[in-house]
């Protein structure tokens, strides 16, 4: 044998074939079970050190993630039913989603306005007034019931009391306006350095937004070469069962994307009409409120139905002769029948089982999410703890699997 053929089994023994896997190493290479243990924490350590450095873009990386998951139906339809090339089909798609971008905000414009206008045209002296008169009709309902009168009445009538003070104020005059040339040229500063505060977020959000598009549309493009390269992580032999469990992790997400946008548009159609049936005041816009506040399991329906309730009792019903504390009651009814219908027909028909958890626990994790990742924890909540479920499952039927495969065999039934 030659001199260069020795070098070069040496040199095989020393580096790896690149097509060689690690996992599949000999025998006498392969680490103990401590050693593995050792460092599947470290990796863990060294993912959630990663995510630790990158927070302050995570809730972008997130949104475009989302983006692109839920624009992937749409592509798939235009690139499998309608034979459109795929680079084409998600240029198409990220244009009707830029379109969308710019309309839905001007279709938005004209109901803000006028719930501005509605809110700064409001008395604060007839609020207050009415809710004297509120607080007086419910003092005088509960002496029918001396144990409720003697729990609520003194409370009342300091809520009363308070409130009658407020309005019983003199007015404090107008100082007189005089104004120097170095006092006015500091006030135009100071409204300019404002005006900057103001412009500056505008800005950053603009390009938060741009930035997250086109993020997203490198994703949608580069799906297929992510999918491979993730593929190729996966130690052989455990292709199978991982591949299922991402795809029921995606499955879950699809789901709960779609469901949540059917659930906003239904349940803000649902108010929309049913306020304006009952004659609420500024239905439409209540109901743009109560779709978006679907985006909050649970909690969101609750705090769309406050400010309809207290328009409600403060304006009570353009078409009902009522009083406006009956009226506030039936929004109050309008709105708890409008959630039982969510939970018992739409939820069980859109969302299927996508996520399939206890009420009690996407509660518990929405305020522990909101807590902690602020806005966006309460909005992923749900799907982030149905897909922590999958995986865990997954994990503890390995770690079962192996248990029960050292477990020794039960001995055969005694022969009769």
């Amino acid at each position: 044998m030659s001199e260069e053929e020795n070098k070069s089994q040496k040199m095989d023994l020393l580096i790896p074939n690149q097509q060689h896997t690690y996992g599949n190493s000999c025998p006498e290479n392969r680490w103990s079970d401590p050693t593995r243990y050792i460092m599947g924490v470290f990796l863990i350590l060294a993912a959630l050190a990663v995510v630790y450095i990158g927070r302050s873009s995570l809730a972008l990386v997130v949104c475009a993630a989302l983006l692109a998951l839920l624009v992937d139906p749409v592509i798939r339809i235009l690139n499998g039913r309608l034979h459109l090339n795929r680079t084409l089909a998600v240029l198409i798609t990220y244009l009707f989603v830029v379109a969308a971008l710019l309309i839905i905000p001007l279709l938005l414009i004209q109901p803000l306005v006028d719930a501005i206008n509605f809110v700064v045209s409001i008395d604060p002296n007839i609020v207050v007034h009415k809710l004297i008169l509120a607080t007086q009709s419910i003092s005088m309902a509960l002496q029918d019931h001396k144990w409720l009168a003697s729990a609520f009445s003194p409370a009342l009538d300091t809520v009363s009391k308070a409130l009658n003070a407020s309005i019983s104020g003199t007015p404090v005059p107008a100082p007189p306006v005089q104004m120097s040339v170095a006092e006015l040229s500091s006030r135009v500063g100071k409204a300019l350095g404002a005006l900057a505060g103001y412009l500056g977020p505008t800005f950053s959000g603009l390009a938060s937004v741009l930035f997250t598009l086109l993020m997203s549309l490198q994703m949608t493009l580069s799906a297929a070469e992510m999918k491979n390269w993730f593929s190729g992580l996966i130690p052989p032999g455990h292709g199978p069962e991982l591949s299922l469990l991402f795809k029921n992790i995606h499955r879950t997400w699809t789901a709960f994307l779609r469901g949540q946008i059917n659930l906003m548009v239904i349940v803000g159609l649902i108010t929309w009409v049913g306020g304006f049936i009952l004659g609420l005041p500024q239905a439409f816009f209540l109901g743009i409120v109560a779709g978006f506040m679907e985006l909050i399991p649970n909690v969101g329906p609750v705090l769309a139905a406050v400010p309809a309730v207290l328009i409600a009792l403060f304006f009570g019903s353009t078409h009902m002769q009522v009083s406006h504390l009956i009226f506030a009651v039936i929004i109050i009814v309008f709105y708890t029948l409008v959630q039982t219908v969510e939970n018992q027909i739409l939820v069980p028909r859109i969302m299927g089982g996508a996520v399939d958890l206890p009420p009690l626990v996407v509660l518990i994790g929405v305020i522990v999410a909101t807590g902690t990742f602020g806005i966006l924890g309460a909005l992923l909540a749900t799907p982030v703890i149905a897909t922590g479920k999958l995986i865990f499952r997954y994990i503890y039927g390995k770690i079962m699997e192996d248990a029960l495969a050292g477990a020794p065999a039960s001995p055969p039934p005694p022969a009769h």
